[in-house]
């Protein structure tokens, strides 16, 4: 790990790594939920779970403790390791329900112990990711060591990877971008260059640039950012690779990479948790810039190997393939997961085109959406908004600035929008879910069946939704 004038080595982090076996080497496939904030223990913390054999299930600090605690809840882990004391109700919770807790402060006290590495299982579950859920609950996504593996090995062999490359980590590890650089950092001996304080965050280039950052994986509207700020600015940055995902790649983004961050090597990405974070990829070049300037975005290109593409009659892209997970916790909307011909596929939500040898992604078929990576059901924002007191309904939608997507409420309540709607929602909801702006109106339009007129809505509002 790298982290200006701070530096980790391999040697560092396997005794570390020891050391966190020494709490988990009697563990054979539970569920270790990983409770801190990015920094080298939590990476070793990672690893640990993964070389004793056990699950990695990632849970951010910054959520609100009734969604921590439904998470826990679903999942009921072994253990917790983590950099901080829990929270009052969540500490309530894991006494009751007798869930360990060790903090990484303990680690000194802890003997090293070498791992007795066996084989990985492709049936086994290796990580536990959490997406947003159209009921209100979260939904709980297992995958498999058979499930993931395929997508690093197809980034191994399509990307260039070379010996001591430097690896942005920018996003939350409940995102499965951070499987992409997880693992191929490491078996590439290269090394994480985390963005630990809000200053890393909110100037990511500045960041890249002092940690000599070779290896650029985000969402677009990342880059978007930086182009707002500086939109005539040249860089010299030491990025050979950028990695993006998560979003609709705009033209003008990738114009930006090439003219003002001068990198060669761009590559659009598609995937989704369900299906082993990514399962298209799309090479970009200078020609693309004339070729697809009248659609404004960019292809995610062609299936990966191993991935099977198939297109509904309404246009719904299904992906099958050993990288699909098998179910959700608790078996929920298994309507998502169908069997064809013997294979499994997932109903992926999404809208494509395929033109000529490339496919098109056009936008969800639901109240799905992506808001700065984070997949985001409107439905679960929509719930917890009806929640409120004094709301008897909730309508969200998205809009776009700049390339940059942005959830808009309007509450049916007799309330005004002043009323610390947002401050309550911070309670129950992951910030990157709470609406940027709050709508008040007494009554909802209606149309003839007697269902909310959504289009009236967005008119009355003076809206303009993407």
């Amino acid at each position: 790990m790298v982290y200006y004038d701070e530096c980790r080595t391999y040697s560092e982090a396997y005794t570390c790594l020891q050391r966190f076996n020494s709490l988990l080497r009697n563990l054979n496939n539970e569920t270790v939920v990983l409770y801190a904030d990015k920094g080298f223990e939590t990476y070793c913390g990672i690893f640990s779970i993964f070389l004793s054999g056990n699950t990695w299930l990632p849970i951010s600090p910054s959520l609100p403790e009734k969604r921590i605690i439904e998470i826990l809840q679903t999942v009921n882990p072994k253990i917790i390791l983590t950099d901080r004391r829990l929270p009052d109700r969540v500490d309530d919770f894991v006494k009751d329900n007798h869930i360990g807790v060790h903090q990484f402060n303990s680690l000194h006290e802890c003997e090293p112990i070498d791992f007795k590495l066996g084989e990985f299982h492709p049936q086994d579950n290796a990580y536990i990711l959490f997406t947003s859920g159209s009921t209100g609950t979260p939904k709980g996504v297992p995958m498999t060591h058979g499930n993931y593996i395929p997508f690093i090995k197809n980034a191994l062999e399509i990307l260039s990877f070379g010996r001591e490359e430097i690896f942005s980590d920018y996003h939350d590890f409940s995102f499965d971008l951070s499987i992409f650089y997880l693992f191929c950092a490491v078996l590439t001996e290269s090394a994480f260059a985390p963005a630990l304080q809000n200053k890393d965050k909110y100037f990511l280039l500045n960041h890249a640039i002092q940690n000599n950052v070779t290896v650029w994986s985000s969402v677009p509207s990342s880059i978007a950012r930086i182009k707002r700020a500086r939109p005539e600015t040249e860089y010299n940055t030491d990025i050979k690779i950028m990695f993006l995902c998560g979003e609709p790649f705009h033209i003008d983004i990738l114009e930006y990479c090439y003219n003002n961050l001068n990198i060669k090597n761009v590559y659009n990405f598609y995937g989704l948790t369900e299906t082993g974070v990514e399962n298209f990829y799309y090479k970009c070049s200078a020609d693309d810039l004339k070729q697809f300037k009248k659609r404004g975005f960019l292809p995610i290109g062609k299936p990966l190997p191993g991935n099977s593409v198939k297109i509904t009659d309404q246009g719904e892209l299904l992906i099958g393939g050993p990288q699909v997970t098998s179910r959700y916790i608790g078996g929920i909307q298994r309507e998502r997961f169908e069997e064809i011909n013997g294979e499994r596929y997932f109903h992926s939500g999404d809208l494509v085109e395929k033109s000529e040898d490339l496919y098109f992604c056009k936008g969800r078929m639901d109240a799905q959406v992506k808001v700065d990576g984070y997949r985001i059901e409107l439905g679960d924002v929509e719930a917890a908004l009806r929640r409120l007191e004094g709301v008897s309904g909730a309508v969200c939608f998205v809009d776009e600035k700049d390339h940059r997507k942005h959830i808009i409420a309007v509450l049916e309540t007799v309330r005004s929008s002043e009323d610390g709607y947002t401050e309550r929602l911070k309670d129950i909801l992951p910030s990157y879910m709470v609406p940027k702006e709050i709508y008040s109106v007494e009554n909802f339009p209606r149309n003839k069946s007697g269902k909310i007129d959504r289009v009236k809505l967005k008119e009355i509002t003076r809206l303009v939704i993407q």
